[in-house]
């Protein structure tokens, strides 16, 4: 008989608690303030009870994020206690740094003492200076040649003195083979001539006569030059290139296949070294100039 009062009580008493906790968020609280001299109450603010915890989650989470950038982003995080990874980290990265200064140090000290021997007028070889117990020994070391590599040297001399060297024959071989075809008819009035740095010849011809490609190849410079006035460059096989200035006009273009004979251009007067309607006409092969009249017959 006992057991059932009781049993009912804690009933009563759990459907208190959940409907209080409940009535507490739906409950509306008021902040006010009173007069003390009229005694009139003036309202300050008004909230529910569930508000009082929303407010106070966002305060929590305010709190937590300020006090993450005060440890991360200010000195304050060297007094917290830190991984042993890290600290290793860092104690390697500082053992590299030291062993690079001292490095540099080295190398400044060494430079100091050979800039203090040349000022006091000592010979310096170099600036590296070997330890005693290196495995490379540089001393004692005798560069001038012997008595049997002196006569060597000299036969060789003595015999290659006056042999043709085979480059240079084989490369006149290829040149004697080619049929160089005539640029332009006219008379030669300047010579190639090598010490005056005159790389070609110049043919005086009538004025608008032909211009024709002394072999086939292909066109690498058609333009105009201050000097040259309208020139055009051709590339030919053996490494040789034509050069043709002067002209009145080019016929042909950049990059265009010629024949040997075809017309390139038109003898003119162009170029501020030109003295009247002539062709100056050059060779070269391998980057030396060649004579025209050697393999031309003007």
């Amino acid at each position: 008989m006992l057991l059932n009062p009781i049993k009912n009580c804690i009933i009563l008493s759990k459907n208190y608690f959940r409907n209080s906790f409940f009535s507490f968020f739906l409950k509306s609280f008021r902040v006010s303030a009173i007069n003390k001299t009229s005694l009139k109450e003036r309202p300050i603010v008004s909230f529910r009870g569930y508000q009082i915890i929303v407010y106070g989650v966002y305060f929590i989470l305010l709190l937590f994020f300020c006090f993450y950038l005060l440890i991360s982003k200010t000195p304050l995080k060297e007094f917290l206690p830190q991984s042993v990874d890290l600290k290793k980290s860092e104690i390697i990265e500082l053992i590299i740094a030291v062993d690079s200064l001292e490095k540099d140090l080295r190398l400044k000290s060494q430079y100091i003492s050979v800039v203090n021997k040349i000022i006091s007028g000592e010979v310096v070889d170099s600036i590296i200076v070997f330890r005693k117990d290196s495995s490379i020994v540089f001393e004692n070391l005798e560069f001038s040649p012997s008595k049997e590599d002196s006569i060597l040297r000299n036969r060789v001399e003595n015999e290659d003195r006056y042999n043709i060297p085979v480059s240079y024959i084989a490369s006149n071989s290829r040149l004697e083979d080619l049929v160089f075809f005539k640029p332009a008819e006219g008379v030669i009035t300047s010579a190639f001539d090598f010490s005056e740095n005159h790389f070609g010849v110049d043919i005086v011809s009538a004025s608008n006569a032909s211009v024709k490609a002394t072999l086939d190849g292909v066109v690498i410079f058609s333009d105009w030059s201050v000097s040259g006035g309208h020139t055009i460059i051709i590339q030919h096989p053996e490494n040789i290139i034509s050069v043709y200035m002067h002209n009145s006009s080019i016929t042909k273009k950049n990059n265009e296949l010629v024949k040997a004979g075809e017309v390139v251009g038109i003898v003119g007067n162009s170029g501020e070294t030109s003295y009247g309607p002539h062709l100056h006409f050059e060779l070269w092969q391998n980057g030396n100039p060649i004579n025209p009249e050697d393999y031309i017959d003007f």
